[in-house]
């Protein structure tokens, strides 16, 4: 006979409810973007389950899984490789937060697999990627959001939904600009590929050259 729900632990009864609406993500790219995904992936109301981190930098793959831990009460696994983790057939949803080289080819690699994805801004290099991103998005059949903040916020959509309704008349002519104390872009020097870095796996779709470090 089978005991109750109630013989369960509370641990294993938190992840029997729900179990079959709950999503399994994985998330790949553990970089400076991977904070903002802590909060939501632990809420318990979004009912997402986190199966795999990963990343081509093992120190990244370290730092993000001790980081997930103080959030979770069980542990995704880690990864190197973003092709093994969407060869697995029980992820549903796919963040694409690699370097931008990575987002459309990566996002399109896991719409093949059958995975939603979100994949951070840009989602490509150039209209070539982008419109064979759409055309995997349409012949797959899967949700794939690009993450745009600017364009979600409540500010912005009040201000262009005044604009579309004629506030300042028929708009002929847009500039926008960006200002930030991030300082100048430094030169790149030859240096020694870092110590747990998947280099090769890092350049993935782009042209191959040798490391450099920013100086």
């Amino acid at each position: 006979m089978m005991g109750g729900a109630t013989s369960l632990s509370a641990k294993s009864y938190k992840k029997v409810i729900g179990a079959n609406d709950r999503i399994q993500v994985a998330i790949a790219g553990l970089g400076r973007r991977i904070s903002a995904m802590y909060t939501p992936i632990a809420l318990k109301s979004n009912n997402v389950e986190l199966l795999y981190m990963c990343d081509v930098m093992e120190s990244q793959r370290v730092k993000a899984a001790k980081e997930m831990a103080t959030l979770l009460d069980y542990t995704p696994k880690l990864e190197n490789d973003i092709r093994k983790v969407l060869e697995d057939k029980q992820v549903d949803a796919f963040f694409n937060l690699t370097p931008d080289h990575w987002h459309a080819t990566g996002s399109i690699m896991a719409l093949k697999e059958g995975k939603h994805v979100y994949v951070e801004k840009p989602c490509s290099h150039n209209m070539a990627e982008n419109q064979l991103l759409v055309a995997a998005q349409k012949k797959y059949d899967r949700v794939v959001q690009m993450g745009n903040p600017q364009r979600s916020a409540e500010h912005s959509i009040e201000i262009i939904k005044a604009i579309h309704n004629g506030i300042i008349g028929t708009p002929y002519k847009a500039v926008a600009f960006f200002s930030n104390e991030r300082g100048e872009v430094p030169h790149q020097k030859s240096a020694a590929i870092p110590k747990g870095l998947d280099w090769e796996l890092f350049q993935g779709p782009a042209v191959r050259r040798d490391y450099t470090s920013e100086t």
